[in-house]
């Protein structure tokens, strides 16, 4: 099983020409998802970063009691709605993603579905970071314990760097072992983390991870051109400045103050974030495609 990590790299942009209208509905869905949580979380999100702004004003380390609590609150709320539909949102758009570069020719709905690949993507998902939050949480009691050690013997601060970098290292290492886990899941009609984990053995390991690198350092690249562009727009319709003054506003409130502040947003982000998961998760699909030694499409 050989691949072309260089060639795959560019698999999002290859997506992007042959199927604009695809990614343009991807950017649509994402507008969508990005509202509808903003309609269920958005004074939530005005008080975190209301917050963390005036920490920053006040050149502060760290928050307050009372800080702690309102940002505590806050992301409870955040998280109680957006983790569930952040996780089905991104099953099915992982997955269209998936179906896209191995059957370009399944077109309808810009290939969005919400069915059983869905489904099984996001149980597949699910197991992988139940692994992956496991593994990093026993790291960090490994770290927490010896640095509890090092403030008696300072000599151990040492070994704290090294099993800090050790997390790190394994978390990495599992990130692109479980990479092929949603484009195999979907061709193979069933969850395969198992075989997603074996394909991505011995030599295929440091290509896959390379890909990666160079996929992640596009979208980055993407992303901070998107930002660039946008910040003129953003500024026009009062920045972030009007969104904290209103800390504490109700929804309907917020909407009808900042209406054209929020609709920019929600469409650059909504651009911004399809383009970049196009970039970065097509590669894998594009791999996983040549591992099983099919053609490209």
């Amino acid at each position: 099983m050989t691949f072309s990590a260089t060639d795959c790299a560019f698999e999002g942009f290859r997506l992007t020409r042959r199927a604009p209208v695809a990614v343009l509905l991807w950017a649509a869905a994402y507008a969508v998802f990005f509202g509808l949580l903003f309609l269920l979380v958005g004074p939530h999100f005005v008080t975190v970063l209301a917050v963390i702004t005036d920490i920053q004003a006040q050149a502060r380390s760290e928050p307050s009691l009372e800080e702690m609590e309102r940002l505590g609150q806050a992301y409870l709320a955040i998280v109680a709605w957006g983790a569930p539909l952040g996780l089905l949102f991104s099953a099915v758009i992982s997955t269209a993603i998936a179906r896209s570069v191995v059957r370009p020719e399944d077109r309808r709905f810009g290939y969005l579905r919400l069915g059983k690949d869905e489904l099984r993507v996001l149980g597949a998902s699910l197991i992988v970071a139940l692994i992956m939050f496991v593994v990093f949480m026993a790291g960090f009691a490994v770290i927490t314990l010896v640095a509890a050690g090092a403030v008696a013997a300072p000599a151990l601060w040492l070994a704290v760097v090294l099993v800090s970098l050790a997390l790190v290292a394994l978390m990495a290492w599992l990130s692109v072992r479980f990479s092929l886990v949603v484009p195999a899941t979907f061709v193979e009609g069933r969850i395969a983390v198992k075989s997603a984990f074996a394909m991505t053995a011995k030599k295929v390991f440091w290509p896959l991870f390379g890909m990666a690198i160079i996929a992640w350092v596009m979208a980055m690249l993407v992303g901070l051109l998107g930002s660039a562009v946008a910040a003129p727009f953003t500024l026009m319709v009062g920045g972030n400045e009007r969104l904290i003054a209103m800390q504490g506003a109700g929804v309907p409130s917020l909407l009808s103050a900042l209406g054209p502040m929020l609709a920019v947003s929600l469409v650059v982000n909504a651009v911004m974030t399809a383009a970049q998961v196009v970039i970065m998760y097509a590669p894998f699909s594009a791999a996983y495609l040549q591992l099983k030694g099919a053609p490209n499409a």
